[in-house]
């Protein structure tokens, strides 16, 4: 027991002034002579005796009354638990997962939903918290605001990160030994596969996780979606969509504004993972979503994407004509080609062309001088060697400012490596395969400083780089020739490099974007040096990261948009272009974070469980009412002894 007036113990020292009266006799008594002295010495005894009892109680009593009073003053209390361990209520924060997984159906709502509702209906309105979600942290912030905030939070495109969430809330708390109290609101989905150790867990904190997970959530994603080929007439598409159960089924469709595109049935009975074959009109441009109904993750449901009307991408051939290999890939339906004698090259000739490829290399500094001004200007390069060039493809890369030494090499190699992270090849490969069929090469040219390999021979010299300047400089390190290689007869290699080459300076080329991830991209236009690009719709506007190239802009987002759809390019208020963007599939993994098995972790069903066990925590048991009511009942039984006691 505790008092929070313990000065007015000393009061106690008042007890002893009734002891001292009682002790004291203040009246006297009479002596009076009877003739029956015998009886009467009898009735005095007892009289004496009975009296002296009642007394006693009287005094018992008034001394009760009076330390209960004493006692009520000093305002005794009984710790609260908190107090007992030594933990204060310093610091409160609340983390609320707001990643896309929170938006799953299991029932009639969101837990997302059921989240916001439970802690602007629960909460302790005297508390003070500090809120952290995904992407934000607001400090300090009342009950009476809190309301509020939750209302202007939506789901994040961001990951959900435990271990990063975990940090976080340690930095806020700072190095001082304070306690805190933490309520994490998550799903705890576990993307990343987190570990977490007891570390992350100070034992002076305390972590109350309201969890509500839902691994047998039944859920069809639609996944991805690719371009696999197009004519003037026709655009060919591929849709990866998924399902975790093999009962599932659903309709679908494409749809741009109110037009159905077309329309589908997805059945997983044979297959949880399909690959979607989708055929629509190239006369148009494309603007549309993908769209199913299902009841698991509802964040990938709808696929956005867009495709300009079919432009055939400029390439002009420096020497010679297009070599047959190529001219079965640069197709008329995809690719626009020229070529012309390097002696009619001129200055501002390259410009309109994304892809120049150049056969030969005897070029005067003068020539060479054009192509750096058209590197310069974003302009792709794609040199293609002959035979017995090393000097003069030595010359023209230093020219082009590729510091280098070149050397023939007769020795015959294997390409046996495919460099799958290379930007160039994103999306390209479905899979990564290791162990095809190797192309021989007799000869190749070998380079003391090397660009980023593409495809790589079994001497780890590059068969195929790029050297990155404003644009791009591809080299082919051996001649193409059937005498030299047979690389001609590998299509499955050979196709995806020229054709991802070609249109490696294509503007605005991807069909979607992904939220939450670093996105580049460019736009075929010229601005004002004060004016700037936006990227909008109805309900969001938002200038983002660009840089102005020669006929160009480039353009740089990452943290925004923050929600799925289409957007418009707009420049001066009229539209330009349109982008798409789609939320991370990622998401959608049922896989659950494991936590360790801590005295300073609980788990709650509920933010209305969590402030009572708060308040049972905190909460101290007051006693002096109960001393009040001793010393009324003292006092009342005083009373009654001198009434009625004769």
């Amino acid at each position: 027991m505790k008092f929070e007036n313990p000065s007015i113990l000393f009061s106690l020292l008042l007890l002893v002034i009734p002891i001292i009266i009682h002790l004291v006799h203040w009246k006297k008594f009479k002596k009076q002579i009877f003739s029956n002295v015998n009886f009467l010495q009898d009735l005095e005894i007892k009289s004496r005796k009975s009296r002296h009892v009642k007394e006693l109680l009287v005094l018992l009593m008034r001394l009760i009354a009076l330390t209960a009073l004493i006692f009520a003053f000093a305002k005794p209390y009984k710790a609260s638990q908190a107090q007992d361990e030594h933990f204060t209520k310093s610091k409160s924060i609340i983390y609320l997962d707001n990643s896309l997984s929170l938006d799953a159906l299991p029932q009639n709502t969101t837990l997302w939903q059921d989240y916001l509702q439970d802690l602007q209906l629960h909460l302790d309105p005297k508390a003070t918290y500090t809120l952290l979600t995904n992407d934000h942290i607001y400090r300090n912030i009342s009950h009476k605001n809190i309301s509020h905030i939750l209302q202007q939070i939506h789901l994040s495109g961001t990951i959900t990160n435990h271990h990063l969430i975990l940090n976080k809330i340690n930095y806020l708390l700072g190095k001082q030994p304070q306690n805190a109290t933490i309520l994490y609101c998550s799903d705890l989905q576990n993307v990343y596969h987190e570990k977490l150790n007891d570390t992350l867990f100070p034992s002076r904190n305390h972590y109350y996780f309201i969890s509500h997970n839902y691994p047998k959530l039944k859920n069809i994603s639609l996944d991805s979606l690719w371009q696999t080929a197009h004519t003037k007439e026709d655009k060919e598409f591929m849709l990866k969509v998924s399902a975790n159960d093999h009962d599932l089924k659903t309709p679908i469709s494409i749809r741009q504004k109110n037009e159905v595109l077309w329309r589908g049935f997805l059945d997983f009975k044979d297959s949880l993972k399909q690959n979607i074959k989708i055929s629509l009109s190239a006369k148009k441009a494309l603007a549309a979503k993908i769209e199913i109904n299902d009841k698991g993750f509802q964040f990938d449901n709808k696929l956005f994407f867009t495709r300009q009307q079919s432009e055939e991408i400029p390439i002009l051939v420096i020497g010679n004509q297009l070599p047959l290999y190529l001219k079965k890939i640069y197709t008329h339906d995809a690719f626009k080609t020229d070529s012309i004698p390097l002696n009619k090259l001129s200055t501002n000739m390259l410009d309109n062309y994304d892809l120049v490829i150049l056969k030969n290399f005897k070029i005067s500094p003068a020539y060479a001088g054009i192509l750096k001004k058209y590197l310069d200007n974003y302009g792709n390069l794609l040199i293609l060697p002959n035979d017995n060039q090393a000097e003069n493809l030595q010359n023209l890369l230093q020219n082009l400012t590729v510091n280098t030494q070149v050397k023939i090499d007769t020795s015959q190699v294997f390409l046996n490596k495919i460099n799958y992270d290379q930007p160039l090849f994103k999306g390209v490969f479905t899979k990564r395969v290791y162990n095809f069929t190797y192309p021989f090469v007799k000869q190749h040219y070998h380079f003391s400083k090397t660009g980023d390999w593409l495809y790589q021979l079994s001497d780890q010299s590059p068969f195929a780089q790029v050297f990155n300047r404003k644009g791009k400089i591809f080299i082919i390190n051996t001649p193409l020739n059937s005498s030299n290689t047979n690389f001609e007869q590998a299509a499955a290699l050979i196709v995806p490099l020229f054709y991802q080459i070609g249109k490696a300076r294509q503007y605005h080329s991807k069909l979607y974007y992904i939220i939450g991830q670093k996105n580049q991209w460019s736009i075929k236009t010229q601005t004002k040096p004060d004016a700037m690009l936006h990227i909008s719709r109805a309900d969001h506007s938002f200038i983002p990261y660009q840089v102005s190239r020669y006929n160009s802009i480039k353009i740089t987002t990452h943290h925004r948009p923050q929600q799925a759809g289409i957007y418009d390019i707009t420049y001066l208020g009229h539209k330009i272009g349109r982008v798409a963007y789609n939320d991370n599939r990622k998401e959608h993994d049922l896989r659950f974070l494991n936590l360790p098995k801590l005295q300073n972790i609980k788990h709650l069903e509920s933010v209305k469980s969590f402030v009572s066990q708060q308040q049972v925590y905190f909460k101290s048991k007051k006693l002096w009412p109960w001393l009040l009511g001793l010393a009324l009942l003292a006092l009342l039984i005083e009373m009654l002894l001198i009434r009625y006691w004769k």
